[in-house]
């Protein structure tokens, strides 16, 4: 009798183990902050490699939503130099990682990049995936060198989410002037909240931001 006993709250102790466990994993689900590092052409091949906009400051940004599916926030044409909140010339899309990471006419392999892992909350998620639904259907700001751009459209999403500070739109775009402004802040939190950082050098031919 005592033998079963012993066995009945084992299998008692599995079972609930189990089910925290489940229940944690389903809990909470996995983004990903991609950042395409600025580069401009090292000296030997400045007549073979393209100039990208921006140069050491730009690159670009997005939100992997999905798997291999990376909301990030572009102009549709043409650049404006201030915003125009009556002429939104911008677009949200959503790209695989292969097109998202040759927008600058670079490629997966050769660009430098760094990604940064986070685990959010499944109602953080349904936050991200509303927004995502009306932002693609209707951009809410401009693109413009003064304004809006990648990294604090990127900025501004993940401040809806409670990642970061949430700002009006003119204190995000002159807080989050390029990319890189928001990486490092992230990088700073992610020593603190664990998120995993993933980085890759880029190919010589191109002289790249720094980490």
């Amino acid at each position: 009798m005592k033998l079963l006993n012993f066995t009945g709250c084992l299998v008692a102790a599995f079972l609930f183990g189990f089910g925290t466990s489940a229940t944690g994993s389903e809990d909470s689900v996995t983004i990903k902050v991609h950042f395409l590092h600025g580069s401009k052409p090292n000296r030997a091949y400045k007549y073979s490699e393209d100039r990208w906009f921006g140069g050491l400051l730009g690159g670009h940004t997005g939100i992997e939503i999905e798997p291999n599916r990376i909301f990030n926030f572009q102009p549709r044409s043409g650049l404006h130099m201030f915003a125009k909140p009556r002429i939104i010339n911008s677009k949200f899309s959503i790209h695989d990682s292969i097109t998202f990471y040759a927008i600058m006419s670079g490629k997966e392999d050769t660009v430098k990049k760094t990604v940064i892992v986070m685990r959010i909350t499944q109602g953080q998620k349904y936050r991200l995936d509303s927004i995502v639904n009306v932002y693609r259907r209707r951009a809410p700001y401009d693109y413009a060198f003064f304004g809006m751009r990648c990294g604090a459209a990127a900025a501004e999403i993940l401040g809806q989410l409670g990642i970061t500070q949430k700002t009006g739109f003119t204190k995000t775009w002159m807080h989050t002037f390029y990319p890189r402004k928001l990486r490092r802040r992230l990088e700073r939190a992610a020593e603190k909240n664990h998120y995993t950082v993933i980085k890759s050098q880029g190919n010589v031919r191109r002289r790249w931001e720094k980490d």
